[in-house]
C-alpha cells in the first residue's frame, strides 16, 4: 500500500470515525507487529494482547491521527513501548542499550579496557539521542534490538542502502563524539570497532 494511501485512511479515521479505514491499517500492520512484539516478549498470545492493546488507543486518540507522518514508525514505537512495559513489569529480560556494559572478547585486558566507562557511555548515549529521528530509529533497531538490515528497511518502510546510509552516518557520528573525548576513550574506541561496526 502507497504512503498517500496510508495517509488517507489515517485522514478518514481521524476525522470521519471511519472503522472500515481502521480494520484496513489494522489488517496491514498486524502481522508484522506481531513478530515485533514477540521478538521482546517471547509469548504468542501476550504479543497478540499487547498489539490489540495498541490498536485500542490508536482507536481511542484517533483524533490525533491526522498529525502522523509515518504509521509504520508510530506503530512500531507503540509496540516495542509497550513490550518494554511489559517486560519491566513482569521482570521479564529485556535489557535495555541504556543500561548495558559491552563486553569484549579479549579476556586479557584490564577490568578497565574490558568495559565502557560510565562516562563513554553517556557520551554514546547523548550523541544516539541527539541523531536525526530515522538515522536514530535505525541504529536503535540494528543494534538494541538486533534486526537485520533487510528486517529495519522492512519495519521502517525504507530501502536496505537507506538503512546502510543511516548506520554509516550513525557510527561515524559516533565515533566523532569518541575522538573529541579523552585519549582513554579514543583507545576503548579502537576496542569496540569490533562491535559498532559489522
Amino acid at each position: 500500500m502507497l504512503d498517500i494511501d496510508v495517509k488517507d485512511l489515517l485522514l478518514k479515521i481521524a476525522y470521519d470515525d471511519d472503522l472500515a479505514s481502521f480494520q484496513k491499517i489494522y489488517f496491514l500492520y498486524y502481522d508484522r507487529l506481531l513478530k515485533l512484539a514477540c521478538s521482546f516478549v517471547k509469548l504468542t498470545e501476550v504479543g497478540e494482547e499487547i498489539v490489540d492493546d495498541v490498536f485500542i488507543k490508536v482507536w481511542t486518540t484517533r483524533g490525533k491521527l491526522a498529525g502522523v507522518n509515518n504509521l509504520t514508525v508510530y506503530l512500531y514505537v507503540a509496540v516495542k513501548n509497550q513490550s518494554i512495559n511489559y517486560n519491566a513489569a513482569n521482570r521479564m529480560s529485556y535489557i535495555d542499550f541504556e543500561s548495558v556494559n559491552f563486553e569484549f572478547k579479549d579476556h586479557g585486558s584490564s577490568p578497565e579496557d574490558i568495559f565502557i566507562t560510565d562516562e563513554l557511555a553517556k557520551i554514546i548515549d547523548n550523541t544516539i539521542e541527539r541523531l536525526p529521528a530515522e538515522c536514530k530509529m535505525v541504529y536503535k533497531l540494528v543494534k538494541e534490538d538486533r534486526l537485520k538490515y533487510r528486517k529495519v528497511a522492512e519495519i521502517l518502510n525504507i530501502s536496505v542502502k537507506t538503512v546502510e546510509y543511516h548506520m554509516g552516518n550513525a557510527l561515524k557520528t559516533i565515533a566523532a563524539a569518541i575522538s573529541s573525548s579523552s585519549g582513554h576513550h579514543k583507545k576503548v574506541f579502537k576496542k569496540l570497532s569490533g562491535i559498532f561496526l559489522f
